[in-house]
């Protein structure tokens, strides 16, 4: 399953939980806020029941007064039937009225149709101590809302009378609350698939980085071209948008570096078809012509084949060395006094060809990889001994150094040139060497993040030399 349909679908769900939660919560607020107000009601008819009850006994002892003086005893209180004015006690036309006596038999019951309500000890316990009690009945599958009390004031013609009931039909509030989650359950639906469309959405876009390097990623696997026109977006927010950049820089990187490679070879197969072609000729003259050739002549012949094998290695082991990724040298990074390696290279190269290398200045003390850095400044003292009249010089301040030689210098035409690998100006081409030594010290020094440079001295001879960047 895709990241979009997973976000979708858990989005969904976390809104398919949230909706349902409010749907219970708004739905069962709604069913107490109306039993609360069918319990107001009920209460509000106990006490006019009450009130009424109260004023009829008064005016039975009133009447009882006047009839027992005039003797007249015709039943006017007839009124006091099993319904009479009882029925005009309920506000509502819904809420049904039950009066029992202490042992709970039914003495008076009215309403819209007969009913009898259930009279249990419970009823009996408030009718004896007096209060009032509301609780959820069902008589004939009819749910009831009913609230139990006591009759203070009984009518004379049933003084059993000593407690009553009166219940209200709740169907139709359950009706209302049903209808109630039935319209609020399409809600939530619609609620919930707009969320997991959202999530949809919104991870569709936000997933779009990812894909686009999975497309990436295929198309290079397919083609094996590191520049097929890969297209990212950089722009997307947070740890997505810095991998799409990080995952182009390193495209940006592989390509560049495959472009310096096929660079390399394709030079190297120029720079070794020479020395190749030579030793191949000298090697043939000796098969051929061994016979009418003097032994001087073999002699030459072969040293010739030797210095152009030597040749062949030596330009063997820079490629090599040019081709290796520093970046992932095995040797740590450590803190390198660059005076005391400059007094090293020094000591190594001094008296070479009875040339003098000398050693000034005070150096910083940069991070870098101390082989490295050694091998950098070697091929600089190495190329100045090579044209040098007598005197190399060292010279260290801070991060730089630089050596200076006393030859003949650089044609200003080549100074832009001579870090190019196999790059070999006019008056070089007919030394030792594969063009490759400041080569190698660009890309050491590039390694540790400085620069290399080179100019001519205004006293004569060539300036070569590079800085490192130094912590403060």
């Amino acid at each position: 399953m895709s990241i979009r349909w997973r976000w979708a679908l858990s989005l969904g769900l976390v809104a398919a939980v949230a909706v349902g939660l409010t749907t219970w919560a708004a739905t069962l607020s709604a069913a107490q806020q109306l039993r609360g107000a069918v319990n107001a009601d009920l209460r509000e008819e106990a006490a006019h029941l009450h009130e009424e009850a109260a004023h009829l006994h008064e005016e039975a002892g009133e009447f009882a007064d006047v009839s027992g003086s005039a003797g007249d005893d015709t039943g006017a209180h007839d009124d006091w039937g099993p319904h009479g004015d009882w029925e005009s006690m309920l506000v509502a036309p819904d809420t049904f009225l039950q009066v029992f006596d202490r042992d709970g038999a039914i003495v008076l019951r009215t309403g819209p149709e007969d009913v009898t309500f259930p009279v249990e000890p419970a009823d009996l316990a408030v009718a004896d101590r007096g209060g009032s009690a509301i609780r959820d009945v069902r008589v004939d599958d009819v749910p009831y809302r009913m609230l139990t009390g006591r009759l203070r004031d009984p009518p004379p013609e049933i003084p059993s009378a000593a407690g009553f009931q009166i219940a209200r039909d709740m169907s139709r509030v359950n009706a209302n609350v049903a209808g109630f989650t039935r319209r609020m359950l399409p809600i939530g639906i619609v609620g919930i698939l707009l969320v997991g469309l959202t999530g949809w959405v919104l991870a569709s876009r936000a997933v779009r980085p990812i894909t686009d390097l999975t497309d990436a990623a295929e198309q290079i696997a397919a083609t094996e071209r590191l520049e097929a026109g890969v297209e990212l977006d950089r722009s997307a927010p947070g740890e997505i948008g810095r991998l799409a950049a990080a995952f182009a820089s390193m495209l940006s990187s592989l390509s560049a570096s495959r472009q310096e490679q096929q660079r390399l070879v394709s030079d190297a197969g120029h720079e070794f078809r020479t020395p190749i072609t030579a030793l191949k000729t000298n090697l043939e003259t000796l098969l051929r012509q061994d016979r009418s050739l003097s032994g001087s002549q073999r002699l030459a012949i072969a040293e010739a084949a030797l210095t152009q094998s030597d040749q062949l290695g030596a330009l063997a082991t820079e490629l090599v060395d040019l081709a290796t990724d520093v970046h992932h040298h095995d040797e740590e990074l450590t803190e390198i006094d660059l005076g005391e390696l400059a007094a090293d290279v020094a000591q190594r190269f001094r008296g070479v060809d009875h040339k003098a290398v000398v050693v000034s200045g005070e150096g910083a003390v940069p991070r870098g990889r101390r082989s490295q850095l050694e091998r950098a400044l070697g091929n600089l003292v190495d190329n100045a001994v090579k044209w040098s009249a007598a005197r190399v010089e060292i010279s260290v301040e801070g991060g730089t150094v630089v050596v200076i030689d006393d030859g003949p210098g650089i044609p200003e035409g080549d100074i832009p040139y001579i870090f190019r690998r196999f790059y070999r100006s006019r008056q070089a081409r007919g030394t030792p060497g594969s063009g490759l030594g400041l080569a190698i010290v660009e890309h050491l020094v590039a390694a540790h993040g400085g620069t290399v440079f080179a100019r001519n001295h205004p006293d004569g001879g060539a300036v070569i030399g590079f800085s490192l960047p130094v912590e403060r």
